[in-house]
């Protein structure tokens, strides 16, 4: 076929699909990209019969189903207009993966999977080929398609007999030409589920004892790959029943994964309550921390062998070291729970369940070896405390905030402080509503080129000092959206920003300020013209004129 042929207003592209029925093709439409399947030689009953479906598909409103828009017939061929999903499928994905798939991730997948079925079955549809190249994929999100062989289920029409679909995926109910309803669906979501664990088709292995590695991944995945394997399918459980069992069931894991470096010394792995000494000021976080790991609460294991809870851990190898903590209960605070861990590496936080924590002040502060940092399940929703939270990560060149949530934090004092490796910070996802404290905030971020404050409310702080103080690599800072009212506070506000060339503090108020000593102190590139100011602001001015050259 002519793939540049025009069809009722879709430009074809080229053909990326193809079956035993037809092929599906690009298409594209006032710039906007369709999936459009063409299948051949239709009879008036074939056709009557394939719109009926499509008239269930065009309903369904799901971001786990691949959307349905239109449909028309040409020269005994129907035509169907579908959302495209990409040229990544679960299949392509797996294939692709040279070692086991993270839990956390297979979930995620997993209960995209189950919402777009729990939307197919409430419309009295079975897909009947669930497959992993039927489920698209981008950036791991979940899409279901390919409905070509889909039945509507009727109410006086409860059960099919029909063999359609991969023979690889076929529930035993198919293999054996009985009747069958929608827990077809149900045994190859079993079969796909089995898949991610083991990276194996579940049809190589079915008659063996089929099982998957208990010793990493949660046993409670297992049964539920035996419950939806069942070979009769009235022992199997429907959607709803397999999505709530994995959200109230399979929870994750409450631990941390720890790589630390040895060199035969002992190696601080977890803060040392008895030892240290504290400030006044920081004593009631401490005592907060302390009060939550204790070896009541947390279990520590070098090469998954338990050892006895400790702050120091020592061998006779040398290099990398991995650590596991796991928690029985979830902590209220992980202040300090790091702090001068001086080997660590890195830090793998994505099983550990942070629900119930308020306090995170210092949890990193003084690890000046740590590179990188998994945040991604961080659930920071309750969180008030982030004060000199990644202080010291002097070797940390990036951090993923993008699920932070920091509505309820009122100090982010030294939160970044000698950062000196950070070279870029995303704090788009940043609400400071309720921050009151910002300084030394970004202290000796020497590496830092530029920061995007533009999601920024800075109604209720009150201190700045030192705010960017020895940025000396910014070059540009977006200071429009700071409401600097209640500010009392700018003393060394960006002292040794020494390649800042221009600034624009129009925006600011300091009616309050009572300290803006060294406030510009050796921004040796900044020259007086490119401070836009504020007319009235008169002593901004006055501060320049006095800085150090």
């Amino acid at each position: 076929m002519d793939t540049s042929k025009n069809i009722k207003g879709y430009q074809l592209i080229k053909r990326i699909g193809k079956g035993g029925c037809g092929a599906v093709y690009l298409a594209q439409k006032e710039n906007e990209n369709y999936a459009i399947k063409k299948i051949n030689d239709l009879t008036e009953d074939e056709i009557k019969y394939y719109q009926k479906i499509l008239n269930v598909l065009f309903k369904i409103k799901s971001q786990y189903v691949i959307k349905y828009y239109e449909s028309f017939v040409e020269n005994d061929c129907l035509y169907i207009v579908m959302e495209y999903g990409g040229n990544t499928d679960l299949k392509k994905y797996i294939e692709k993966q040279d070692s086991l798939i993270d839990e956390k991730i297979i979930k995620d997948i997993i209960i995209q999977i189950c919402l777009g079925l729990k939307e197919i079955h409430k419309n009295k549809l079975i897909h009947r080929d669930l497959t992993p190249d039927n489920i698209f994929m981008y950036n791991n999100k979940i899409k279901i398609g390919d409905f070509g062989v889909s039945k509507i289920l009727t109410t006086t029409q409860n059960f099919t007999k029909s063999q359609v679909g991969k023979h690889h995926y076929f529930a035993p109910e198919i293999e054996k030409g009985k009747n069958y309803n929608n827990k077809v669906d149900i045994y190859a979501l079993g079969c796909i589920i089995y898949e991610l664990f083991t990276l194996n088709e579940y049809y190589n292995v079915k008659n063996e004892n089929v099982t998957i590695n208990t010793n990493i991944y949660n046993p409670k995945w297992q049964n539920l790959i035996n419950l939806t394997l069942k070979d009769d399918y009235n022992k199997r459980p429907n959607i709803d029943e397999v999505y709530n069992y994995i959200e109230n069931e399979i929870k994750n894991n409450n631990e941390i994964i720890c790589t630390y470096y040895k060199d035969k010394k002992k190696i601080n792995i977890l803060h040392d309550y008895k030892n240290y000494y504290f400030e006044e000021k920081y004593k009631e976080s401490y005592n907060e921390a302390k009060n939550n790991i204790n070896e009541d609460n947390i279990e520590i294991y070098v090469k998954n062998k338990k050892i006895k809870f400790n702050s120091e851990y020592k061998s006779d190898e040398i290099g990398l070291i991995t650590i596991k903590f796991k928690f029985k209960k979830l902590l209220t605070s992980t202040a300090f729970m790091f702090s001068f861990c001086k080997s660590l590496k890195s830090i793998d936080l994505s099983s550990f369940n942070t629900n119930n924590v308020t306090n995170m002040s210092s949890m990193f502060y003084g690890c000046e070896s740590l590179e990188s940092i998994n945040l991604s399940s961080f659930n920071t929703n309750n969180v008030t405390n982030m004060n000199s939270m990644f202080c010291g990560c002097a070797s940390l060149k990036s951090i993923d905030l993008s699920s932070f949530n920091t509505n309820n934090v009122n100090n982010m004092s030294f939160m970044f402080d000698y950062c000196k490796s950070l070279k870029s910070i995303d704090l788009s996802s940043f609400n400071t509503n309720n921050v009151t404290d910002m300084s030394y905030m970004f202290y000796n971020c020497k590496s830092l080129k530029s920061i995007d404050l533009s999601s920024f409310n800075t109604n209720n702080v009150t201190d700045m000092r030192s705010m960017f103080s020895w940025c000396e690599s910014l070059e540009s800072i977006d200071l429009s959206s700071f409401n600097t009212n209640n500010v009392n506070n700018m003393s060394f506000m960006f002292d040794y920003c020494k390649s800042l060339k221009s600034i624009d503090l129009s925006s600011f108020n300091t009616n309050n300020v009572t300290d803006m000593s060294s406030m510009f102190h050796r921004c040796k590139s900044l020259k007086i013209e490119n401070i836009k100011i504020n007319k009235n602001e008169k002593k901004l001015l006055n501060e320049f004129n006095h800085k150090y050259n």
